[in-house]
């Protein structure tokens, strides 16, 4: 017999095949020791040790103003998540009980996060403390509804600053399909305003908890004494360049008007002050939100409170326009200081006439901008040609988002190619006179006007208008950051720019000047005003763009009423209270601080607190506050 035969004899084969069986019992012996008679033990202890994860919601940073004054600031609050698997219809009749809703409500809650079966969905914020304590005495016999500890936005000022701030809501399903990783559909999202450019700050990092909980979804203990967690990191703290009570004041004198105020710090781009109005309270959107003054809020398409006439309403700019095409005929050659134009009333091209307020005579630049004389800047533009028009325009950024902070609507500066499209090759000549004195074919914004008001100010250097001034890194130390851009010189001389400036301080302080009622005994001011039609049948818009102190410039300002009448009669005593007041902390007679918080009908009752040192931070360092 060969080797093969003997390795695969019967013995062998018999030996292999019991050692098999044995094996194999051992196994089936073990299943059913597991399955049947160890089995319930091991089902309970099953049941009794499930693990969960707890999203750690960390706080959202705080917001301040220039001072240190809170703004917005969180509050405790509570809210119920459910895991719909689990919600029988016992557990659905309990919770719609308790929060006095019917079971339609709470599956039509449930069904708009579109989630699976297990993954909890936060159905109800910021419920009341009689709710949560009801919540809790039922909550073994409520399987699958957790209560969470929770906080809300809390506003804590005078201002409202409902454009300024923004507000935070739900996330959407295309917010949550373009937002990232970090975001789940339970989640909060800065919406608009300063919360949502600066939403990755604001909100900080998540952190989890692992907890062993039993087959009611009780808890039971901490998975591996809390070694997994994940401790969350709160949203780090902003401090805007805003002034408090100068955006009070602001959207104070404002509220019988639909306008808007843009105050700036010149030599930083900082925006001390931007109202909007008519405008909104932002605690309708706090937590559990006003549904119905929401649902008033959006369909007011006539007062149209949410966009912010500073930044998202455009307009022709009317005669706040001159001082840039002079500084475009000054730098471009097409004149001098000394070049007159003839003014004689009216300006005739092309068959149509141009009136003017008044017959001037031969002025100069300077006279130009004190009497803001429209026949000067009809021939003047027509000398610049469209090229330098546009050129020159966008020296000062207009038609172009300016600000890396703020929201902003589309603005129009014309150029060839747009003109030859809407007029024809060569045909727009007529229609070129007009944008010589801020009409026709453009469209500003009150932020853009503000920035170009103070760039003349600053001498020709251009700052970036932003709405943070520094940041507080919550990570490191409470680390305060300054926020800065590169201010941008924009190639005027000062030969130029002192005639610019000359004929502004004529418009306020000289007789004959458009803007007397700016004038203030203490404070020098310079500005322009301007009247812009605003279409058929309606009263012109009121324009006023200023700053002062005129030797040196702590703020600029731009004012908008909308169809109320001319600039020098609307908007320029606007100007004069805001920068009386920023300058010397005075309010004119007459002009207390009222409580704007129940004169609109988006508001909740007031419990905002006056300003004052109370409402300061005691973390701003001494470096951080301005001079």
């Amino acid at each position: 017999m060969n080797d093969e035969q003997q390795f695969g004899s019967r013995t062998r084969k018999n030996i292999f095949m019991a050692i098999v069986g044995l094996v194999a019992l051992a196994f089936v012996g073990r299943l059913v020791q597991l399955q049947l008679v160890e089995g319930q033990e091991y089902r309970q202890k099953s049941e009794a040790q499930g693990i969960k994860r707890n999203v750690r919601e960390p706080n959202r940073g705080a917001i301040y103003d220039r001072y240190g004054r809170l703004l917005v600031g969180n509050v405790p609050a509570y809210s119920i998540s459910v895991v719909p698997n689990k919600l029988t219809p016992e557990v659905k009749w309990k919770l719609a009980t308790v929060m006095r809703v019917d079971t339609a409500e709470i599956d039509r809650l449930v069904k708009q996060f579109k989630t699976n079966d297990y993954s909890p969905v936060k159905i109800f914020r910021d419920v009341t403390y009689a709710d949560f304590a009801r919540l809790s005495e039922l909550h073994t016999e409520l399987p699958g509804i957790d209560i969470e500890e929770d906080s809300k936005r809390e506003y804590t000022s005078e201002i409202r600053a409902s454009h300024i701030l923004g507000y935070i809501g739900p996330i959407s399903e295309g917010e949550l399909k373009t937002a990232g990783d970090y975001y789940l559909r339970n989640d909060l999202i800065g919406k608009n305003g300063v919360e949502k450019a600066w939403e990755t700050e604001l909100r900080g990092e998540k952190g989890y908890e692992f907890l062993l909980v039993n087959n009611r979804g009780k808890r039971v203990g901490s998975f591996n004494n809390g070694n997994n967690d994940l401790k969350p990191f709160n949203g780090f703290d902003l401090y805007l360049g805003v002034d408090a009570q100068l955006q009070q004041y602001a959207e104070q004198l404002l509220r019988p008007y639909h306008g808007a105020v843009v105050a700036l710090d010149p030599s930083t781009g900082e925006i001390l002050a931007m109202a909007s109005a008519p405008d909104y309270d932002l605690r309708i959107f706090s937590g559990s939100r006003d549904r119905d003054a929401i649902r008033a809020l959006k369909l007011d398409t006539n007062n149209v409170p949410e966009m912010n006439r500073a930044t998202q309403a455009v307009y022709p700019s009317g005669s706040t326009w001159k001082m840039l095409m002079s500084i475009a005929g000054l730098m471009s050659g097409t004149i001098t200081p000394q070049t007159t134009i003839s003014c004689p009333g009216s300006f005739t091209f092309g068959g149509n006439t141009w009136k003017c307020h008044g017959a001037h005579g031969a002025v100069n630049v300077q006279k130009s901008i004190h009497v803001s004389c429209n026949v000067f800047y009809y021939k003047l533009v027509l000398q610049l040609g469209i090229d330098n028009y546009y050129k020159y325009a966008h020296l000062f950024h207009f038609g172009e988002k300016i600000s890396p902070d703020i929201t902003e609507g589309g603005t129009l500066m014309p150029s060839r190619g747009y003109m030859d499209k809407k007029y024809g090759k060569d045909r727009w000549r007529g229609p070129l006179v007009n944008l010589g004195i801020g009409q026709g074919d453009m469209l500003v914004n009150p932020l853009q006007l503000a920035a170009y008001c103070a760039a003349i100010a600053n001498n020709g250097v251009w700052n970036k208008p932003h709405m943070v001034r520094a940041v507080r890194n919550r990570r490191l130390n409470n680390e305060i950051d300054r926020v800065r851009y590169d201010p941008e010189n924009l190639g005027i001389s000062m030969d130029i720019l002192k005639v610019i400036q000359e004929g502004m301080y004529d418009v306020v302080n000289t007789p004959g000047g458009t803007a007397r009622a700016a004038k203030l005994d203490s404070i020098i001011v310079a500005g322009k005003t301007g009247t812009a039609q605003a279409g058929k049948g309606k009263k012109d818009h009121a324009w006023f763009v200023c700053y002062a102190p005129f030797d040196k410039p702590k703020i600029a300002l731009c004012v908008l009423v909308e169809n109320s009448g001319f600039g020098g009669t609307y908007s320029a005593p606007i100007a004069r209270k805001l920068i009386r007041f920023f300058l010397t902390r005075q309010r004119e007679a007459g002009d207390e601080v009222v409580d704007h918080n129940v004169q609109s009908p988006y508001a909740l009752p007031s419990i905002m607190p006056d300003s004052g040192d109370s409402q300061e931070s005691d973390l701003i360092p001494a470096e951080l506050m301005p001079e």
